[in-house]
């Protein structure tokens, strides 16, 4: 499979596995097969609390031993993200316990038929102008509508377990936890408060890493903070099984600009959507073999495949295909196992943001997640 890494198809060990294990062990009967070890690991724990710190991969941890000491002591094992490894496909999947092919939640931007452009599916503007939706009336995301999902919480709910999903501000609304200390005294009263198991989101430090790179000040403070949060929480809750755990890592990028092969841009019928470093490419017809020659020539570090391909290889997990699913991978999948961000300068319209780390492609430093287990 053109060079790609074996473990993009590990289904054993991954986040919907683990999603999975949650799921049986609060007696709802499970969409896939579940993580063995981590079956084990929660047998004759009644509250669970799990903690997704957003970017915070093995990879990214491990680059700061002396600070994330706490976190390392206690990992217990090792999962993989998803295709691609990012933040809307990995949490929607641990959240669904379904693949991006099931769930429709596979990367940043999404070319929408109906809409004529992709949009970004979380913050819900049209990617190529910035622009704010504001589709319905009432205020809700166009996506949510688009690909509806229903999560582990309401699975867990319909079975009589006290669950609950939780959220930094501003995405859980006025009432989330707007710190780490809020984040502590949230889930604290929640399972004082006859609470069986709680997801606890922050976008940190994702955020970070992005702006300052992997190995900033900034992130050794984030991940300072997070191990205090994290040894405060276990201490004061020792009935409790705590499980920190991310999405996905980050490694340091570098932009390369397609537009700067104007043979090659030429061939596209739509903007290029998904990721970066995940790129879906809708190509005219008469220009496929023209397209895959001129990509290969100018991105060595990145692994082409076609749409038979993507589809013969389950790139995005396994199951039922969403309906919208094959919408949005268009002809040709660009993953990278190396170091590039592609964009297109003649396609965005509004101010482009350069980040210093990145993620969605397909090396171990951004697909390897760390689980570690307190209270065992």
């Amino acid at each position: 499979m053109k060079n790609l890494p074996k473990e993009i198809f590990d289904r054993e060990k991954s986040l919907v596995g683990f999603s999975s294990s949650l799921l049986k062990h609060f007696h709802v009967e499970p969409f896939h097969e579940t993580d063995p070890e981590i079956d084990r690991l929660l047998e004759g724990h009644k509250k669970v609390c799990v903690f997704l710190f957003d970017g915070a991969g093995k990879y990214n941890i491990s680059l700061f031993p002396h600070t994330n000491k706490y976190l390392i002591s206690h990992q217990k094992c090792v999962i993989s993200s998803t295709n691609p490894p990012t933040t809307v496909a990995a949490t929607n999947a641990f959240l669904t316990a379904k693949w991006p092919k099931e769930n429709g939640w596979m990367g940043w931007t999404q070319y929408i038929p109906s809409l004529h452009f992709p949009l970004c599916v979380f913050p819900d503007v049209n990617d190529l102008t910035g622009e704010k939706m504001n589709y319905y009336h009432d205020g809700s995301h166009f996506f949510d509508r688009y690909c509806p999902l229903k999560k582990i919480d309401v699975l867990m709910q319909e079975k009589g377990v006290n669950a609950k999903l939780e959220y930094l501000y501003p995405l859980g609304g006025e009432k989330a936890p707007k710190n780490y200390k809020e984040m502590v005294q949230h889930a604290t009263s929640f399972f004082k408060n006859g609470g069986e198991f709680l997801y606890s989101y922050t976008p940190h430090p994702d955020k970070e890493l992005h702006q300052y790179g992997v190995k900033s000040l900034s992130v050794w403070n984030e991940f300072r903070k997070i191990n205090k949060m994290i040894r405060q929480f276990v201490k004061e809750n020792p009935d409790v099984l705590v499980i920190s755990m991310a999405d996905h890592g980050l490694i340091n990028v570098k932009y390369q600009d397609i537009a700067l092969h104007k043979e090659l841009v030429n061939c596209l019928s739509l903007p290029m959507s998904l990721e970066g470093r995940n790129a879906t490419f809708f190509v005219k017809e008469g220009k496929k073999e023209e397209f895959a020659s001129l990509f290969t020539k100018y991105y060595p570090d990145f692994v082409l495949l076609t749409k038979k391909e993507v589809l013969e290889e389950n790139i995005f997990g396994v199951g039922e295909e969403n309906p919208h699913f094959q919408e949005f991978i268009g002809d040709f999948l660009a993953i990278a196992v190396g170091e590039s961000v592609l964009w297109n300068s003649k396609q965005v319209l509004n101010k482009k943001t350069f980040l210093k780390a990145h993620h969605a492609g397909e090396t171990k430093e951004e697909r390897e997640i760390a689980l570690s287990f307190y209270n065992l």
